[in-house]
């Protein structure tokens, strides 16, 4: 959820603010995960049962990582596919690891606890999103403020479309770099929460599904 972070808090930023994209590709971008999480949830419901959670929380887990390998990529002059394109993998990444888990805990234990063991995943993925968002906005700001010291109200109208245009070609350029930047930056980090995922994902014990559990 923390890597998750990467494509909903960080990448409509780097389309509008440093590929000067419009607020309508953003939310595509956005919509490419959402779409690709909820089939590929499906199809995990499917392959577990006929696998092991550990098959099905490592294709989320590697697909993670293609995903933010393709964030690292991006630049100014890429290809409006390719962040979608990367949004969509992210969530194909999500649907396998969320729908794995979430499965696996609930069949690890008891009728009786199954509540418990529910809350406690959503409960860890939220605290996940709340923390991928706030170390990625902090190597976002730090990076901004080390290459542009006092711009960060500059930041906020280059995202805005109605301001943008006020900044100049100059200045729009600067601050595009600096994002851009401490974007990659950011990109990076989460290509470590990535790789760290997929590392868990193969601590799972070999040969259990929904139909062989502990319990």
């Amino acid at each position: 959820s923390a890597a998750m972070m990467a494509v909903s808090a960080l990448l409509p930023i780097f389309v509008k603010g440093v590929m000067g994209r419009s607020p309508a590709l953003a939310g595509i971008v956005i919509s490419a995960q959402s779409v690709s999480w909820m089939f590929a949830a499906f199809a995990a419901g499917r392959l577990m049962i006929r696998t092991s959670y550990r098959l099905t929380a490592a294709i989320g887990g590697t697909t993670l990582v293609i995903g933010a390998a393709m964030l690292i990529l991006l630049g100014p002059e890429t290809d409006p596919f390719w962040p979608a394109a990367a949004g969509f993998v992210m969530g194909i990444g999500m649907g396998f690891c969320n729908t794995t888990f979430i499965v696996a805990i609930q069949t690890s234990v008891g009728w009786h606890e199954r509540g418990i063991g529910t809350g406690s995943q959503m409960f860890m993925r939220m605290l996940g999103m709340s923390v991928g968002a706030a170390i990625f906005g902090a190597i976002v700001n730090d990076g901004v403020d080390r290459r542009l010291p006092g711009t960060g109200g500059l930041v906020n109208r280059m995202l805005d479309p109605a301001t943008r245009d006020q900044l100049g070609a100059d200045m729009l350029a600067r601050l595009g770099d600096a994002v851009g930047l401490a974007a990659h930056d950011a990109f990076i980090a989460a290509f470590v929460i990535a790789l760290l995922t997929l590392a868990a994902t193969l601590c799972l014990p070999a040969r259990l599904n929904p139909t062989r559990s502990p319990i």
